[in-house]
């Protein structure tokens, strides 16, 4: 039905706002804001206050069941050996709980109901129906070097068995990477274990399951990449890794305290600061995470293998760097925006050199780990050899075309240049040598131009410059 206010045929738009997610805050940028009369304004005191209601609004957190038969004896198995590993000096207790006492102790049950988290963790398959509307499950994907699917297998409940099952179905071999100044290789694994299981476990542990979908890990030839629905609460990245800036505040608080009681994650941030330095100690490119918002998704990639070699041998030569400093050259290594004083530590340390966005290894560090080659690739030749490089074309063919010309040094510019930038600085090259240095010339401006060597300056003409400079 039309709305009164609206002429006949006339366009309506109508803009749909969803609420923030169950009474999470949403951050702009890693902060928090709120309403206050009509102004916006940081959270400040109520952010504690909606924090605490997180728990009343947790998803995972609600009873379901009194139907203690669909928990899974080898799950529960599991989650006390786990939980002993976690506290040790507990063993003896433990051993002489019932299944009641051990679910309420991980706070997973109250007054003989089970939450949706003790279902998630423990439950048998057949149990899924009582979780609602949602299907919970993992899918591990193996994807080829084009990211073509090769083989897929989905687990379901119970997620304390499932999560060793879908780890196990991950390949690992190892990887050999030739230290600076040593003949025998260093022989690694792609992925560490404990990598491989807290992005997995931090993916179960933050999935927003009241949105449906499923957790994925998709396997391809170089690299592993998890990632859950839901939007990522601490903001960004770089507010976690800044212990300055700690967030306590997640998605799913009945699950994840139960998980850390289990020794299987922690909630204070520290885990995902170990998943980097970890790759770090293992000289491997750092995570990479992706924020998405719609739909919500959080996808961390964990690198096997190496990007670029002569940066690996950079890590391990330069030991002292911090892990902000390690981290920038890792963006260097992908091509990434760097923070200006970041950028400029690393010139002073003389690790990187070159305008950006064309920052490349610098030749002190290229020269130490043996890859000069490829510090030429990345780098490019100095103009005078670029100049070099059309007079000898011209002089070898007598004329050319600047597509040909560009075919000639376009491979010569730094590998980190954009097309465009490339095809910049070919035409001030050009424009230089043919107004200043007057060593080349075009036969027509603009589109269709052909270059030739300029003629030689007559005698009378070198005389009268000699007089004018002298």
């Amino acid at each position: 039905m039309p709305h009164p206010d609206c002429a006949p045929g006339s366009r309506v738009l109508v803009f749909q706002i969803p609420p923030a997610p169950r009474g999470q805050p949403i951050a702009w940028k890693g902060h928090f804001y709120g309403r206050a009369g009509e102004s916006l304004v940081a959270l400040g005191s109520k952010f504690e206050a909606i924090r605490m209601q997180s728990a009343a609004l947790d998803w995972t957190a609600h009873c379901v069941t009194t139907d203690w038969s669909c928990l899974s004896s080898g799950a529960l198995a599991r989650g006390r050996a786990l939980y002993v590993l976690k506290h040790p000096r507990r063993a003896d207790e433990v051993s002489g709980w019932s299944h009641e006492r051990f679910l309420a102790e991980l706070r997973l049950a109250r007054n003989g109901s089970l939450t949706r988290a003790a279902l998630l963790l423990f439950a048998q398959p057949g149990a899924v129906a009582a979780l609602g509307d949602v299907s919970p499950r993992l899918t591990w994907q193996l994807l080829t070097e084009r990211d073509e699917p090769l083989d897929y297998q989905h687990f379901g409940l119970p997620f304390a068995l499932a999560v060793d099952e879908v780890v196990a179905k991950i390949r690992i071999h190892t990887v050999r990477i030739l230290p600076p100044g040593q003949l025998a290789p260093l022989e690694v694994p792609n992925y560490d274990a404990w990598v491989i299981r807290e992005a997995l476990l931090n993916c179960v542990a933050h999935q927003d399951y009241a949105l449906g979908g499923r957790v994925q890990v998709k396997e391809s030839p170089s690299a592993l990449l998890f990632s859950n629905a839901g939007a990522f609460i601490p903001g960004t990245v770089e507010q976690v890794l800044d212990a300055s800036h700690a967030v306590h505040l997640y998605r799913n608080p009945c699950l994840a305290d139960a998980m850390v009681e289990l020794g299987l994650i922690d909630t204070i941030g520290s885990g995902i600061k170990r998943m980097y330095r970890t790759q770090r100690e293992r000289h491997f490119p750092m995570p990479d995470f992706e924020i998405a918002l719609t739909p919500p998704t959080v996808t961390v990639r964990i690198h096997g293998r190496e990007i670029d070699p002569a940066f690996t041998r950079a890590l391990i030569s330069a030991s002292s760097l911090t892990l902000s400093e390690v981290i920038a050259l890792d963006h260097v290594q992908k091509r990434r925006p760097i923070d200006t004083k970041i950028l400029a530590d690393l010139r002073r340390r003389k690790l990187v050199e070159g305008r950006s966005p064309a920052v490349h290894i610098a030749a002190s560090v290229a020269d130490a780990v043996n890859q000069r080659g490829q510090y030429t690739r990345h780098a490019g030749l100095q103009k005078p050899a670029l100049k070099q490089l059309v007079h000898s074309l011209l002089d070898k063919f007598g004329r050319a075309t600047r597509e040909e010309i560009d075919q000639t040094l376009l491979e010569a510019m730094p590998s980190g240049l954009t097309p465009q930038q490339k095809a910049n600085r070919v035409k001030n090259l050009l424009s230089e040598m043919s107004d200043k240095d007057k060593t080349i010339v075009a036969n027509r401006r603009g589109v269709g131009a052909v270059w030739t060597r300029s003629l030689p300056l007559s005698k009378s003409s070198e005389s009268a410059e000699d007089s004018d400079n002298i």
